[in-house]
């Protein structure tokens, strides 16, 4: 299996395990627990927008993964 066909399985894997946790995430009530950092806390609001960038961090990496190989087919 070539290397980019590889990296774009790998990487489309991650983006439908990276949906399916944030989809589960976002649909707990709880929404984890809210952590204190001195006067400052991270609760609920704050892991939603974490969730939502790795999301899109993973969608980055799919779309990254089609420009895997190119520069060896192009020499």
């Amino acid at each position: 299996m070539k290397k980019s066909k590889l990296m774009r399985l790998i990487s489309g894997i991650m983006l439908v395990v990276a949906v399916i946790f944030v989809f589960c995430a976002l649909s707990n009530p709880a929404l984890g627990s809210t952590i204190y950092i001195g006067s400052w806390a991270f609760g609920g609001e704050q892991w939603r927008v974490c969730y939502k960038i790795y999301v899109v961090v993973m969608m980055v990496l799919f779309a990254l993964s089609f420009f895997v190989g190119r520069k060896e087919n192009e020499k």
